[in-house]
């Protein structure tokens, strides 16, 4: 019997890609300032869309992919970290991972609330 649904999995994947992007997103706003440093991002839907396709354990299948943010705008220094946009984006990423970690939390409840009665 397998304890945790594909929903569960998924979500513990898409909060490991939300982590991911996190780190990745404060790397740019750290190098903001350095002469030549491209801006990073995960590209997010396309990750996700996989993290509830194949569900992955911890460390399992292929590394989430980093790529350069082909649309920010080059400056004269050669970095491309525009803070505001970085800010932004950190925001509503922070916003999905709370969100996601309180639905997970939510499915844990539910379970633990499910075997209590089955006691």
């Amino acid at each position: 019997m397998n304890l945790f649904s594909p929903v569960v999995k998924g979500l513990g994947a898409a909060i490991d890609l939300l982590q991911t992007r996190h780190r990745v997103l404060t790397e740019n706003v750290a190098n903001a300032e350095t002469p030549g440093y491209r801006a990073k991002d995960v590209e997010f839907g396309a990750a996700l869309a996989q993290a509830f396709e194949a569900p992955r354990e911890r460390g399992d299948g292929p590394p989430i992919e980093v790529s350069k943010d082909s649309r920010a705008v080059v400056k004269i220094d050669g970095n491309s970290v525009d803070l505001d946009t970085e800010m932004s984006k950190l925001s509503e990423n922070a916003f999905k991972l709370v969100a996601l970690t309180q639905i997970l939390s939510r499915k844990y409840v539910g379970m633990k609330n499910l075997l209590a009665e089955i006691k």
